[in-house]
This record gives C-alpha cells, structure tokens and sequence, in this order.
C-alpha cells in the first residue's frame, strides 16, 4: 500500500483513469448540506490569489482509495477502480466541467483548453477503447450517460438533451434533476457570479477565471492509498469508514496537545483535569451554524478563541492548521501554558451563547444572537477577559451593539464584520481596552463597507428607508421591542415583553379600502387606473411611508389579525387597549396619515439616537466626555414619550 499527499491538480493531469465499480453508490452529494461550503472554500482560495497571495495551508478534502484494475498495459490508459473517495473526485469534474463550459462561452478558449486536460484524454492518448478511456473518470453506470454529457456538452445542448428537467424559461426543475446536473448546474451559476463580478471586464473575467481554476488545481489536496493487488480493499474500506462522527479540529488541537506534553515529561492526567476537561461536557458537542457552516460548538469557539490572540480573521476550514501556526508563533513553554491561552475565553464564551441576567455582556449576547453577528465574539472575548473597569467594559458593549443596528437599520453590508471585529480586537489587545479608544477606531472606519454610521445616517435611514421587508422580521422586531423597553418611564411596567408579538402596520399594506388620501378620495385597488398627477404622488409618497418604521408598532398575536386593513378610528379603540407605550403613543394621535408616520418616524429615530450611541466625534450634540455622552444618553430615554 502506498499513501502520499496529492494536489488535485496533480491527480486529474496524470494520464490515468478513475472507475467507480458498479457496487458503489451512486453520486450523492447535494448543494446545501455540501457543494456550497465546497464553492465557498474555492472561491476563499481564488480571492486570495486574486490578491498577489498564495494560500498558507493547502485544504484537504480527505482520502481517495484506489487499487489498480490489473498490470500496467502498453497503449492503454492505465485504470484505478476507487473504493473510497467517488463523491468526493465526482465532485472536482463536475465543477472543472462547469466551469469549462462558462470559459467557453466567455470566449477564453485557452484556459478552457487547459481545463479540458484535466477531465478527458486528448486525442493523441494511446487508447484501446477511446469512448471508455476518453475520460478519466468513469462514474456508476446510472450516473455515466449524464457525466459524459455533462463534460461535453455546453449550457443550452444541455437544456435540449434533458427538457424535462427545465422549466420553459430555461431555469432547472432542482427537485426533480439528477444531482450530478444539480451539482454542475450550481457550479455554473457560482463559476459565473464569481468570474463576472457584475462589472468585470474581459481581461479581469479571465484574471478571475484563471484564479478559481488555479486554487482547485493547486490548492486542494487528496491522501491517494493506491493498494497493491494483494491488499483486501473492502477490509481497509470498513476500517477508513467506521468512526462514525469525523473528528472535530478541536480533538485534533487536542491529540496534539497532549502528544506533546507527553513528550515533554508533563503530567498529562493533571493537565486533562485542571485545563482540559472543561470541554468534556455536552455544550461543546452541540452543532451550530455560522453563515453556510456547520460544526461542533468547540470548533467555533477555537475559532474565536485564536482570532482574539492574533487579531485575524482565521478560516473555519483550516482551523487544525490555523492552530499549529499560531502554536508555532507563540511558542509556549508548556501545555499548561498553551490550555490557560485556550480556557481563559471559555466563561465568557458560554456567557455569549447561553446569556443570562441584564449584565452589560449578557444584554450585548441576546443582541449579537438576534442579528447573528457572532464574529463580534473575538472582540468581546478581548474586552471581558481584560482588566478594563466594568463601565468602561458595559460602554464597549454597547457601542459594539449600536455599529451593528445602527448598520442593519441604514441597510448597510454585514459582508465584513469578520474583519473589523478581528482588527479592533488586536488594536485593544495593543491598546489597552477601553470604551474610548474602540470608539475612535469606529470612528475611523471609512466607506459604506465599513463605516460607523452617524446620527444623520440613522435619523434619515429611521425616518425614510424601508424597513419592513428589508430588515429580516425577527430583527426589526427586536429593534421595535428595544424601543418599547427604553420609552417606558418610570410608572410604566417595567417587565420584559411577550416572545410572540408580531409587527403590525398602521397604515396597512393593502391600504386603498378604508384609507383614502388626503383630499378624500378612494386610490383605485392596482393604485394606478385612473390617477391623475396628484393622486399619483400621493399614492407613491404613502407606499414609501408605509414600510417605514414610523408605521410599524407590535401586537400579540390575537390583537393582530383583528385589526387588518380597519380605518384608523377603529385601530385606535383597540390600540389604547394594548399595554404597550407604543401602541398607546399612536392611539392619542387624532389621525394617521403620512404626516404622522413622519412625526412618529422621527421620535423614534431620536429615542434610537439616545439608546444606541455612535462613535464619539459623530455626535451632533455638545457631548465631549463619553461617559458623559451616556450618562445624557440614558436620561434622555427615560422620559422620550412623555
């Protein structure tokens, strides 16, 4: 048995040919539960290329088992039937294949040339049987007819060959296609999102043609066990494949740091006891999702964990690797040095995902949770394990919770929170935490990429930006209820909020039955035949109001379908029932029409100008100290709505 480390690029250019035996099952990997992690770790590896630098870890995809189909014959491609590791091979063609097809119909005729190579023989081959030998990869003959169509077939002959799994328009039928044609019709699609980046010339679609290629070829690994003939390949099979769950990078962190220890004379039960064993409980086994990732708990956790110490952004997919780099550039003495680097984060990690009580940490958790920004854990990691006073920590919090509402409600980007929040955790780790200092590096953030938005930015985005519809319910919800909370004063009740109100517009939706515009008349149901010029203004200056958060308010579920498309006089009876300050603020108002979205828009963008504080230096106010900005800050919110 032979075993060595090989770049797919490596593997697809020899001349050789793969065959899945007919026993084998046939493809089976679908795009959410595995392609589009696998698109996302190609295209990380592109963009890295595409900016002048090479990946530091080369991204293994795991084992590809093969034993030779007989001697080494003259003129004849030599032939692997694979044992373990089809899907995985399977799965490289078919997005060379797809990718081969867009370059073609890009017209960048060489590098689709180059990709051929890599999927059939050329003609030159010494061949026996040219239609089988002609591709180096032969699937399950249920999967075979399809792949080789699949590679020598472009888009539309695709579509001809296979109507019934096309809707008219030309888009796939993705339920009722095969998935080897959902896989390579995925891979399409992204190939072309990625190459042609909306606005990319010629010359750059090749640039970034030619990177995606480059990072599969080169930077994606296989084991290749090529067996001999005598080995028993379904033993070794069965043994590859009995592990059951595949291990955690953070067990590998763990083998290895034991390993180790143990070569280094220390006393490994004492170190399992005393730093390890915190992880040997249930929450660390628990799944949990970040983007399109999926992965245990602990691994999460590492990856926070190292962001924090390094002040980087570390790649879920390489975090074994990640790990030893750091290891090797902090060279620590001992084990037990190198577990308090790991276990110092862990009370504040678990205050994060399972947050209790109103501590500042624990109300910034319940925040970052609702907007699902747990990139942000790096840098809260860094506040809460320093020795920072508790205020100035409480006003970090915060301000790490107003740049993400402040940014969901103005529509900007959360593409690049990974990096900001690994960039100002290394600038306090340097710095030194306090509130001050992370408000000035906000302040800093230049660019809609990035930037911190002032109190303009939120008062123009609360007062005329849609919100319903652009921000996901669950979050605009959160947002409406922190208003609730913080316009409540002191004789109100003071209690948290039921967990299933729903947003309701007061000025409907559908609004054109009982709502007529302002100088009475009725807009006709498609808001359109028979307008003239005035009605017409009017009715686009309410379609734009009324998704504003000035119309929006909330509900318990039994109140709300009860009110619907009602006029405002009978909204109101019922509104001044609601316990909420809200519901009672738009109750008092003698009608609701678009001048009253806009004044309550605007009360309620000053309440969040009060409660989620921008970077110091934005204020329009006369605030120069910045506790004293949040001193003000929270006295004024005690009496907003009075």
């Amino acid at each position: 048995m032979d075993s060595k480390p090989l770049s797919v690029g490596k593997i697809l250019q020899e001349r050789q040919r793969f065959v899945v035996p007919i026993y084998q099952r046939t493809y089976s990997w679908t795009v959410k539960k595995q392609l589009e992690t696998f698109v996302e770790q190609i295209e990380a590896k592109a963009t890295e290329r595409l900016h002048g630098s090479r990946s530091a870890f080369s991204h293994y995809m795991g084992a590809l088992l093969v034993i030779p189909e007989g001697e080494a014959v003259f003129g004849r491609v030599q032939t692997y039937n694979i044992i373990d590791g089809q899907q995985r091979l399977t799965t490289f063609h078919l997005f060379y294949a797809a990718v081969r097809e867009l370059a073609q119909t890009l017209g960048l005729g060489t590098v689709a040339h180059q990709i051929g190579d890599l999927l059939i023989h050329s003609d030159d081959t010494p061949m026996q049987d040219r239609t089988a030998e002609r591709y180096k990869l032969q699937p399950t003959s249920y999967d075979r007819a399809l792949f080789r169509n699949l590679i020598d077939l472009d888009r539309e002959s695709i579509r001809t060959k296979y109507p019934r799994f096309f809707y008219r328009k030309g888009t796939l039928r993705e339920g009722n296609a095969p998935l080897p044609l959902r896989a390579w019709w995925f891979f399409r699609d992204s190939a072309e999102q990625f190459i042609t980046d909306g606005k990319a010339d010629a010359a750059e679609q090749e640039r970034r043609l030619t990177a995606l290629s480059t990072a599969l070829f080169e930077d994606f690994r296989l084991i290749v066990i090529t067996l001999a003939k005598d080995d028993d390949a379904q033993v070794i099979f069965q043994t590859l494949n009995s592990g059951g769950e595949p291990l955690a990078a953070m067990d590998l962190v763990r083998n290895d740091v034991f390993h180790r220890a143990t070569r280094r004379g220390e006393d490994v039960e004492k170190l399992m006891v005393d730093r390890w064993s915190v992880f040997e409980t249930p929450f660390w086994k628990e799944h949990d999702t970040q983007g399109r990732i999926t992965k245990p708990r602990i691994d999460f956790f590492l990856a926070h964990s190292l962001t924090a110490q390094q002040g980087k952004d570390v790649s879920l997919t390489e975090l074994y690797a990640e790990y030893k780099s750091f290891v090797a550039a902090k060279a620590f003495v001992s084990a037990a040095e190198e577990l308090e680097s790991l276990t110092r984060y862990v009370p504040i990690y678990r205050e994060l995902v399972e947050p209790s009580g109103q501590m500042g940490i624990a109300r910034l958790a319940r925040q970052l949770k609702a907007f699902d920004v747990s990139t942000a854990y790096p840098l809260v990691f860094v506040i809460a394990a320093s020795t920072a006073p508790d205020e100035d920590k409480d006003e970090a919090y915060t301000l790490i919770a107003s740049y993400v509402i402040r940014r969901a409600l103005c529509g900007l980007t959360p593409k690049n929170y990974n990096k900001v929040f690994s960039r100002l955790a290394g600038v306090l780790a340097a710095k030194g935490v306090s509130a001050a200092t992370l408000s000035d590096e906000f302040a800093a953030l230049e660019g809609d990429t990035v930037r911190f938005p002032t109190d303009t930015d939120l008062r123009t985005a609360i007062e005329t930006h849609r919100q319903y519809g652009s921000i996901p319910q669950n979050r605009l919800r959160w947002i409406l209820q922190e208003l609730e909370l913080v316009s409540r004063d002191r004789f109100d009740e003071t209690a948290g909020l039921r967990d299933d109100l729903q947003i309701e517009h007061i000025l409907p939706n559908e609004w054109t039955e009982y709502w007529p515009l302002q100088d009475g008349r009725t807009a006709p149901k498609d808001l359109d035949t028979g307008v003239d010029e005035w009605m017409r203004a009017a009715i686009q200056e309410r379609e734009a109001a009324k998704h504003t958060l000035g119309n929006l308010s909330l509900l318990t579920p039994a109140r709300n379908p009860q009110l619907g498309k009602l006029s405002f006089d009978k909204k109101r009876d019922r509104l001044r029932g609601s316990l909420l300050k809200l519901n009672q603020e738009i109750a008092a108002e003698p009608e609701w029409d678009e001048e009253a979205i806009k004044r309550r828009a605007a009360r309620l963008a000053q309440l969040a100008v009060s409660i989620w504080p921008p970077a110091l230096h934005q204020s329009s106010g006369d605030l120069v100290e910045k506790g004293e900005y949040f001193k003000q800050g929270h006295d004024k919110t005690e009496n907003a709505f009075v």
